[in-house]
């Protein structure tokens, strides 16, 4: 009979012990827990296309993958190619490793090698632009970095450190420091 007296009276010491780590344990408070960053949908082979309040595509992002996180509304991108439209103009075709953007949708990081390309037409030579990590402002086609970048349009180069362009018409590139380039006159 000790034996099971034994028994009992520790089991009843575990629970008691089990009861109080329990009844001391802290309430934790709702709004201190966040979810973790976490994926609640991807998608392979991504496209998305922007329009005018006209009905014309104005911008399209494509991506070889695309992931979308709950926490914060964000969104990752992989081998991302964002195309800007003009109206009679040439597409400008951007290319990067990686991309983000925001929640909003109104900010796009296209990060790694970034290479902008725009065809050529009648008495415009075709462009090319290559740099690092460039951020991309979607509502004012306004793109920028603060890394090196290297314009060639025709035979002519100019390179620089740091960028601010503004896409749409007029168009408008400046580099913003260490400027130096290269023009051949025909």
């Amino acid at each position: 009979m000790t034996k099971h007296i034994k028994t009992a009276a520790l089991a009843l010491l575990a629970i008691g012990t089990w009861w109080l780590a329990f009844v001391q344990e802290p309430e934790l408070d709702k709004h201190e827990v966040k979810p973790g960053h976490k994926i609640d949908y991807y998608l392979k082979d991504f496209n998305s296309i922007n329009m005018t309040l006209a009905g014309d595509k104005k911008q399209r992002i494509q991506a070889e993958y695309m992931q979308h996180f709950v926490d914060d509304d964000s969104t990752e991108m992989t081998k991302p190619i964002m195309t800007m439209y003009s109206p009679e103009k040439p597409d400008l075709h951007i290319v990067s490793e990686t991309g983000y953007i925001s929640s909003d949708g109104e900010l796009v990081l296209l990060n790694g090698a970034v290479n902008i390309k725009r065809e050529a037409l009648k008495n415009i030579a075709p462009m090319e632009i290559d740099t690092h990590n460039l951020r991309v402002q979607l509502l004012n086609d306004f793109a920028e970095t603060d890394e090196f970048v290297k314009i060639k349009s025709g035979s002519n180069t100019i390179e620089g450190t740091g960028l601010r362009a503004h896409f749409r018409e007029p168009i408008n590139i400046k580099i913003l420091d260490d400027v130096r380039g290269l023009h051949e006159i025909n």
